[in-house]
């Protein structure tokens, strides 16, 4: 996922760093220069992943009522008129933005909740909808491969919440909670049933503490409570001025605090295991609209990693952790040889990752072990037989290098540098101009544009230059991300790097640590042999990370200890076809699940089958329901009935997880 947003990096951020005209993104935005007029800017894709809405009628004449529903450009808000009906889809010759404005109509019986106006627009006062909220079109997630016609509403406050949920109840409807839509495959919705609907707390405001609040402990320690439609990007610009961190965090801001905790969502750091284990208490509200708060750590083991099935968290209580001193910075080298040895001699050594000897190889050495987080990132593309490796790392406290040049405290225009992030001004080719911070809340990451195109859009241009642009989009990624962390750490030093990314595909993995080398050696076996394909080429490095699991939660997919995370991440833009991508993405996983007995990281793309027809597809249930064991599921399932009793949040990916094989 960080290899793709440095993959092609930010315009502004890459300009403060680039001015030489050196970075490997210059050299793709030079390259897309061949993509011509049909890159106007980032249009709404759909992959094929998830049930895309199809038009209906012509471009522009979505019911077949001849009337045009389409083909109008809104220049004031920088995107299609019609946002219900329309959106923008570039196809050549089209001159102006309103001829690229076209039908992507979900239509649906209003009996149905894909059809409900209420839903639909729920801030048209012509349809009395019984709650307050932002109508925000269909769902689809922030990758772009599970686009939906489930609408996607986003209430303000909890009486809103408590009325949609009543609202619902009365229809029959089911109610999924979303956060920024970062998840892969269907846990919020696959869009396949027709009473579904999804709310967000983008937009929501909690009451009191529960919108933010910081209180100290009998310990020494601090706690923050906070709204978990923020996002860590709104959490750390209360506490980084204070010095206080979450024990673990991402390598970009853009993910919900609700969707964090609801997920196996982690970091890089060696001491450290998922997110959801430093959340000490929540507020919830129930199917019926009561709210509580969970304080009992046998409840909150329920709650954490619980994919939406129980309730709504409206807040979340985070441990957090005093760090005096922060070093961001980033190490890398060509390796003398694709080895076990030289593999881990770079993470003891030139990493300095902090690990207890006892659960490693003996090759590579000893190393400091000054460093508590580091992501890794393996060129494999360029690199053949001698790739180049490299770890974006920290260290804190009193393992910071006494010579480093950077900042490693408080930055004194701390403040001012969070407005700038947050409030600079965004577009997004499907709702148009926003800011930053509203971005990152209702959808994700905003996307990356270079010259005003999207990254994303320049690559669909590149098919035909799969093997030159997999090369460059590689080396890129490898020298974009120290870039980016350096221009982060200047600015905030908060340990993360990356404040926009593309949309790419993600998988990961969890094995033993003694089976990172053999994960990675066949990712780049894979990697390297697709570079004669015609079809798919891998164009992004691999990435992997140390995770120091604690038992914290009934579901998460691995029991407690120190495990190696391995991650294949691509664009699929390079891709012929969907298939083409799809079946390396098959090839990889088979020899990590079967060979080294990998367990899938639930948010990202796994489950790959492949049909009689010869028809592969991510998520299948025969895998899905191999990931607990029926003992997990069954008390899980006694436990989610006595919080939604009716049912009401009992849909999508996550019920799946809980069926027996």
């Amino acid at each position: 996922f960080a290899a793709a947003s440095g993959g092609l990096a930010a315009a502004e951020d890459v300009a403060e760093t680039c001015a030489d005209g050196s970075c490997p993104a210059q050299k793709a935005r030079m390259a897309s220069g061949q993509a011509g007029v049909n890159l106007m800017q980032r249009t709404y894709v759909q992959s094929g992943l998830g049930q895309a809405s199809d038009t209906s009628g012509t471009d522009y004449d979505c019911d077949d009522d001849g009337v045009l529903d389409c083909g109008k450009w809104d220049y004031t808000m920088s995107m299609c008129k019609n946002q219900l009906m329309c959106g923008h889809r570039y196809k050549f010759p089209d001159a102006t933005l309103d001829r690229s404005c076209r039908c992507r109509r979900c239509a649906a019986s209003p009996r149905t909740a894909q059809g409900d106006p209420k839903f639909l627009t729920p801030e048209d006062p012509k349809v009395e909808a019984p709650f307050k909220a932002l109508g925000w079109g269909t769902f689809k997630n922030w990758a772009d491969h599970m686009n939906t016609c489930v609408p996607w509403i986003m209430p303000r406050d909890d009486g809103d919440i408590r009325s949609l949920l009543v609202y619902a109840r009365e229809r029959g409807y089911k109610v999924r909670i979303s956060g920024a839509g970062h998840s892969a495959g269907g846990i919020v919705t696959d869009g396949k049933d027709d009473s579904v609907v999804v709310m967000s707390l983008a937009e929501y405001t909690a009451s009191g503490e529960w919108e933010f609040g910081i209180k100290d402990m009998p310990d020494g320690s601090k706690r923050a409570t906070v709204n978990a439609g923020w996002t860590q990007f709104h959490l750390y610009e209360r506490v980084r001025p204070l010095g206080f961190f979450l024990p673990a965090q991402t390598a970009g801001y853009f993910f919900s605090l609700g969707g964090i905790v609801a997920n196996s969502v982690h970091g890089g750091s060696y001491k450290a295991g998922f997110v959801h284990g430093y959340a000490t208490r929540m507020r919830v509200m129930h199917y019926d609209g009561t709210v509580r708060i969970v304080d009992d750590e046998e409840e909150m083991r329920y709650w954490r990693c619980s994919f939406g099935l129980l309730g709504i968290i409206l807040g979340i209580e985070f441990q957090l952790e005093k760090r005096e001193a922060l070093q961001m910075y980033s190490v890398d080298r060509k390796l003398d040889s694709w080895s076990s040895e030289e593999f881990w001699k770079f993470i003891k050594q030139d990493a300095e990752a902090d690990m207890p000897s006892e659960i490693l190889p003996a090759d590579g050495g000893v190393g400091t072990r000054k460093a508590w987080n580091g992501e890794f990132f393996a060129d494999f593309i360029n690199g053949g037989d001698t790739p180049k490796v490299a770890v974006y790392s920290q260290k804190a406290n009193s393992s910071v290098d006494e010579n480093f040049g950077g900042q490693l405290g408080i930055p004194e225009d701390i403040h001012e540098q969070y407005a700038t992030i947050k409030n600079r001004g965004v577009t997004d080719g499907w709702h148009g101009q926003m800011s930053w911070g509203e971005a990152a809340r209702r959808d994700g990451s905003p996307p990356i544009k270079i010259v005003g195109m999207g990254v994303n859009d320049i690559l669909d241009g590149m098919k035909g230059l799969k093997s030159p642009m997999a090369h460059v989009m590689s080396d890129a990624a490898m020298t974009n991300i120290p870039r980016l962390a350096r221009a982060l750490g200047n600015k905030v030093n908060d340990g993360f790097f990356l404040t926009h990314a593309p949309a790419a595909l993600a998988a990961a993995y969890f094995v033993a640590p003694d089976k990172a080398f053999a994960a990675m050696d066949f990712l780049r076996k894979v990697q390297l042999e697709s570079l004669d394909s015609k079809e798919f080429v891998w164009n992004l490095p691999g990435e992997f990370r140390f995770i120091n699991v604690q038992d914290t939660a009934v579901l998460q997919p691995i029991p407690k200890g120190i495990w190696f995370n391995a991650q294949m991440i691509s664009f699929a833009d390079l891709a012929t076809t969907h298939q083409a991508w799809k079946k390396d993405f098959k090839k990889v996983e088979d020899f990590w699940v079967k060979e080294l007995k990998a367990q899938p990281h639930m948010g990202k793309l796994f489950g790959f089958e492949t049909s009689s027809e010869g028809v592969t597809e991510p998520f299948a249930d025969t895998y899905s329901c191999t990931i607990y064991s029926d003992e997990v599921k069954e008390k899980f399932e006694a436990y989610r009935r006595t919080q939604d009793p009716e049912g009401l949040f009992g849909t999508g990916l996550g019920m799946k997880f809980l069926k027996k094989c």
